[in-house]
């Protein structure tokens, strides 16, 4: 099977919130230095990726970071949207983690989190790989009475690129998300890839075929980064 989709989903840097054990939800806070740094390595990690779209959530720490990236892809549009936002935690925002107590009446269902995040990958992962996949069926077949040549500039023609796809959004959202394509069989996990922790700045890979098959190629790497990582994410309900 042929890659017709490569996505990169990437957790916004880190904000002071973050640094401070305070639970932030939907609160529109800002990166802090540390943060802007964080999405200044994630950047130059993906310098070479030739996006074809991008996607962050609206809020404010989401899409700086997505802006920082996307300065060294000049020509790619940035697409904002409140279906990759945090996970509404209710009255628990603002509060520290240590204080929370018990649920909220107005925390976001986790049944809604979830359709949230698959609608959206849905509406708009699936179709763009739809669409490449279409593309890729379209291709002339290889002429086996070509040689030389021709066979090379036919080839050239042939080529095919899958779309890359630039995500940036929040460590509950994106951890959901992914366990629950997982957990839907849409996304395979090789043995040597775990889902855990979704890190500051951390990038996280899918890769999907032309039968919309995927595969984790990589969870919440932090390899490119040199700052210190935050182990702990105050917006994950235990």
């Amino acid at each position: 099977m042929t890659v017709v989709a490569r996505v990169y989903i990437v957790r916004h840097g880190e904000t002071d919130e973050n640094r401070h054990g305070i639970i932030q939800g939907q609160l529109d806070t800002p990166l802090n230095a540390t943060g802007v740094h964080q999405a200044e390595l994630a950047a130059d990690a993906l310098a070479d990726v030739p996006f074809g779209a991008a996607y962050s959530s609206d809020l404010q720490r989401a899409r700086k970071t997505a802006e920082i990236i996307l300065d060294k892809h000049p020509g790619v549009q940035l697409e904002l949207t409140e279906a990759l936002r945090e996970r509404h935690m209710g009255d628990w925002q603002g509060a520290n983690v240590l204080k929370r107590g018990q649920p909220p009446t107005n925390l976001e269902s986790i049944i809604h989190f979830m359709a949230r995040s698959l609608k959206w990958w849905n509406e708009t992962i699936v179709r763009h790989v739809q669409r490449k996949a279409a593309q890729l069926k379209a291709l002339p077949q290889t002429n086996e009475a070509s040689t030389g040549m021709e066979e090379m500039e036919e080839g050239a023609e042939r080529r095919f690129e899958p779309v890359h796809i630039l995500v940036v959004s929040h460590g509950g959202l994106i951890g959901t998300l992914m366990t629950n394509l997982v957990g839907s069989r849409k996304v395979e996990v090789p043995e040597e890839v775990t889902i855990g922790r979704c890190f500051n700045a951390s990038i996280t890979v899918v890769e999907i075929d032309e039968d919309g098959q995927g595969v984790l190629v990589s969870y919440a790497d932090t390899t490119h980064l040199n700052a210190d990582i935050l182990e702990e994410n105050a917006d994950v309900q235990p």
